[in-house]
């Protein structure tokens, strides 16, 4: 195995995470390996130093917070991400309908303002007929059919 591999080996012994069978091939290959050997030394001054150092009771609470938090800021990220596009493409989406319907709506104005000019344009022509037509007299009577003459 590489230095690189024993290196995150030694980092697992002092963490506590190595397993026991590999713990042999650790020390064996530190026998032979003046550089890992450094490393070796740098962990355990570095662990003995920690072990001394009093930490506060809060700061696990604040590294699981921030933890915490860095993982709802990429999950709000990635809907951020999603969201945005695609409020544009509905946003776009609803301008051309708007378009469409405007224009629908526009024709239909305008065929009811034809068929309203037809309409008056009849009217006119109805009145123009009545009005010419001439006065006529009805005489109803029960025994007789009603008659229509018109005057003039």
């Amino acid at each position: 195995m590489s230095c690189d591999k024993n290196k995150e080996m030694i980092g697992e012994y002092y963490d506590g995470e190595l397993e026991k069978g590999s713990e042999a091939y650790v020390f064996t290959h530190l026998a032979e390996c003046a550089e890992c050997r450094e490393y070796f030394k740098s962990l355990s001054i570095i662990s003995s130093a920690v072990q001394k150092e009093e930490f506060p009771s809060e700061l696990e609470e604040r590294i699981f917070g921030a933890i915490n938090n860095k993982s709802q800021n990429k999950r709000s990220h990635f809907l951020k991400r999603i969201f945005v596009p695609v409020s544009y493409a509905v946003t776009i989406l609803l301008i051309v309908l708007s378009v469409l319907l405007l224009n629908r709506i526009t024709d239909y104005k305008d065929q009811i303002e034809l068929v309203s000019r037809q309409v008056q344009a009849q009217n006119q022509t109805i009145e123009l007929l009545f009005n010419s037509l001439p006065a006529a007299q009805v005489d109803a009577k029960i025994e007789n059919p009603v008659i229509v003459k018109a005057k003039m």
